[in-house]
């Protein structure tokens, strides 16, 4: 029976999931160190697309029976979704992703703690809100934050003290990370308090993954010598399909699609091995008929707009200006001060534009030069231009 999930599936079940057997082996290893006192703090990185959230997922499902598990999309919460991320609100996120956890394994008296400890701190309250149905006070003043803030940085550890016969540890993936950027200014101070309170703990394990190459900024400020994380995080980079991955995991998983040898190479340098477009590619293409490279090239045009729908939506909320400058940058990669002589301004004017292109992940940079680094997009930009000889600058 063919099973191929679609690339926007978070979750996929046994039967649809695929290879990545060594990843997996690899960073379950080194969460097992947990159960023996010595937790990880993992660093997962890979270009949007490539699989992380469902492997992480996988890891997770396979692991909750021994651990608590705790999963957290910062790009989820409703702070990002706003523009308005605060470490409150990171901590609101945490708390009601813990209190879930424990709710799934039944460890009921953790709620009495939770209890006891909002009545006998006193705490100025600016507001209350619920998170995972449970009420989180929110602070007023920066005092009253950081000892909430290690109160709910701490209760990972605390369960596993009171149910240590229950589980092996307790382990938190941190999904998305990059949306921490988001704090600006605060970023550093954030993450130096988030490694003060974890680093002590002997039975919680800590998996940050996001959608970045291993050269974001991000990296050094976490990972680097002298970033928070710096010398105790460990690196894992999770990578596109390899040309025989792809063709094995087509040929078991949809035998319907007859890729001809020039039709194949065509469909891995559509997608370049990432599995979020050679799922979404491969379900879109005509089945039962040889698909030979003209053809594949007709379809990947064809069906260009379902497969970069995403990316179209990022690119209708830039600005004219946002816009401007990764159209300049279609035909070759350039420095900052040839895009600005492109579009005729300072290379001053361009540092807000660029940071923020970085940051969405639709540009990247090496050495001072830039790049898109969505090729997907790029293709979709030169098939929009072809077709009408203009750049879809607006919308109706």
């Amino acid at each position: 029976m063919e099973d191929l999930a679609w690339g926007t599936d978070a979750e996929l079940t046994d039967e649809q999931f695929y290879n990545r057997e060594r990843d997996i082996s690899l960073i379950k290893s080194l969460l097992e160190t947990t159960s023996k006192g010595s937790p990880p703090t993992i660093m997962i990185v890979g270009i949007r697309g490539v699989g992380k959230t469902v492997l992480l997922k996988k890891i997770k499902k396979e692991l909750e029976n021994d651990y608590l598990t705790s999963y957290v999309d910062l790009s989820a919460t409703s702070g990002y979704q706003k523009g308005e991320l605060t470490e409150i609100g990171i901590m609101e996120h945490f708390y009601g992703s813990w209190m879930e956890a424990c709710q799934n394994k039944e460890f009921f008296t953790v709620f009495k703690k939770v209890s006891k400890f909002f009545k006998t701190k006193k705490f100025e309250l600016r507001d209350i809100v619920d998170a995972g149905g449970i009420p989180l006070p929110i602070p007023q003043s920066e005092d009253d934050y950081k000892k909430l803030s290690k109160f709910v940085l701490n209760l990972p550890q605390t369960v596993y003290e009171d149910h240590s016969k229950d589980i092996k540890g307790s382990i938190m993936i941190i999904d998305e990370f990059q949306a921490l950027k988001d704090l600006g200014g605060r970023l550093d101070a954030f993450l130096w308090f988030l490694r003060s309170v974890i680093q002590n703990q002997k039975n919680v394990a800590y998996v940050f993954s996001g959608s970045i190459n291993s050269r974001d900024s991000i990296i050094e400020k976490i990972a680097g010598n002298d970033g928070a994380f710096g010398g105790r995080m460990l690196n894992v980079e999770i990578y596109p399909f390899t040309k025989e991955t792809v063709r094995n995991y087509l040929n078991e998983k949809l035998p319907s699609l007859k890729l001809e040898d020039s039709g194949f190479e065509r469909f891995y340098k559509c997608t370049n091995g990432i599995p979020f477009y050679v799922n979404t590619f491969a379900k879109l293409l005509q089945k039962d008929i040889p698909l030979d490279d003209e053809r594949v090239k007709c379809e990947f045009k064809r069906t260009l707009p379902l497969i970069a729908v995403h990316l179209i939506n990022q690119w209708s909320r830039l600005t004219l200006h946002e816009q401007n400058i990764l159209t300049t940058l279609i035909d070759k990669p350039l420095k900052r001060k040839e895009i600005g002589e492109k579009l005729s301004i300072t290379s001053g004017s361009l540092s807000k534009p660029l940071h923020k292109l970085q940051n969405l992940g639709l540009t990247e940079s090496k050495n001072g030069v830039y790049t898109i680094s969505e090729p997907i997009l790029k293709a979709w930009l030169k098939k929009e231009y072809e077709e009408k000889g203009v750049f879809p600058f607006r919308s109706i």
